[in-house]
């Protein structure tokens, strides 16, 4: 029997190969979800032509970053968790009116750090996946979505300014949400009267946006924009294509890729695999291909942090990704074929060797 994924397998030793929310519909079991040949292989060296003014000026901030560190674990999960610090005390200062503009300084702060520390590696990409089921779930989603967002600038080549414009329209388009914790905390599926009230999230975060002075229309714009989708199904203005703001397009994507990939009250998430496979068959009219590409790329189709199933019945977890080989990343073994932990530290990268290979994500 022929795997989901053969039709990406390089045939060849060596060869690597504006907005509704998002419907809640799975897709139908019997029809098996593929990556399209194209989605992985098609523009990518006129994204690179387009993108090389653009990374001078990251390279140059790379280099200076990797003078002064490298990319630890420790120092990465330490960024994570102080990043959610920071932000829970940005939705008490929002919930209860105090001056955000005093504040400021210590957003400005979680941004460096967690811009500097992408650009030494991927390390903060493995605490995507820790879920704080018992918790309210928003401050991990504006984390997360903060991150990866981040993630994809820096790969689309931004240059800082461009990044802070992002970084702040990601970390505050969804501020608005804590406006109705008591909806978006119910463990039901939410009535039609609830899921307008939650798309108003927009102007409540536009509101709390007006208060802070070193905030600028494209962030606000950013912001505006995230719910629609390049086919004109979004909200709140229907917009499509090139009418869609830059930054929102990835935004909307990684919001998207982040709610699905993790538990909300209501239902389960999926993971990040088949939230991938998703997206590229139901979804890849709602956003922008060459960031859903970039995605794949840069995330890989088994993302930093998910844990697979090997051919030799071992379990993994995923710690790197390989550019040009998103079937095959860097994995460390985390048990056994008898499904015991694994003391000793074992990383095979995947896209080196024919075998092991990977038989399904968990």
């Amino acid at each position: 029997m022929p795997r989901m994924f053969d039709m990406l397998r390089p045939k060849d030793k060596g060869k690597g190969f504006k907005a509704k929310e998002a419907p809640e519909k799975m897709p139908p079991k019997e029809k098996p979800l593929v990556f399209p040949k194209e989605i992985l292989r098609e523009g990518a060296e006129e994204r690179k032509r387009k993108q090389e003014d653009h990374f001078l000026t990251t390279k140059k901030l790379i280099s200076i970053v990797r003078k002064h560190g490298v990319d630890n674990q420790d120092t990465a999960k330490e960024i994570y968790e102080s990043s959610l610090v920071t932000i829970r005390e940005l939705l008490r200062k929002v919930r209860h009116d105090e001056d955000l503009n005093t504040y400021m300084g210590s957003i400005y702060s979680m941004l460096d750090s967690i811009f500097n520390q992408l650009l030494l590696g991927d390390n903060l990409l493995k605490h995507l996946y820790d879920e704080g089921e018992q918790e309210y779930y928003l401050p991990y989603h504006i984390v997360n979505t903060l991150i990866l967002s981040s993630y994809i600038g820096i790969h689309a080549g931004f240059n800082k300014s461009k990044l802070k414009t992002l970084g702040l329209a990601s970390l505050f388009c969804d501020v608005g949400l804590d406006t109705v914790k008591e909806v978006i905390t119910q463990p039901r599926h939410l009535t039609d009267a609830e899921r307008h009230m939650i798309m108003g999230h927009i102007y409540k975060s536009i509101e709390v946006t007006k208060k802070v002075d070193s905030i600028d229309n494209a962030v606000k714009e950013a912001i505006v924009t995230h719910h629609e989708r390049i086919n004109g199904s979004g909200y709140p203005r229907s917009l499509k294509d090139d009418d869609i703001n830059p930054y929102a397009r990835i935004i909307g994507l990684v919001d998207t890729y982040e709610a699905m990939t993790h538990i909300r009250p209501h239902r389960e998430g999926m993971n990040a695999h088949k939230t991938m496979k998703f997206i590229i068959d139901i979804f890849r009219n709602y956003f922008d291909l060459n960031i859903v590409k970039l995605l794949i790329e840069k995330m890989s189709i088994y993302p930093i942090g998910s844990i697979v199933k090997l051919d030799t019945e071992e379990l993994a977890r995923v710690v790197g990704v390989r550019q040009g080989s998103p079937l095959r990343p860097v994995v460390m073994i985390v048990k056994d074929a008898f499904d015991k932990p694994v003391r000793e530290r074992v990383i095979i990268d995947l896209s080196k060797q024919e075998s092991p290979s990977i038989t399904e994500p968990i």
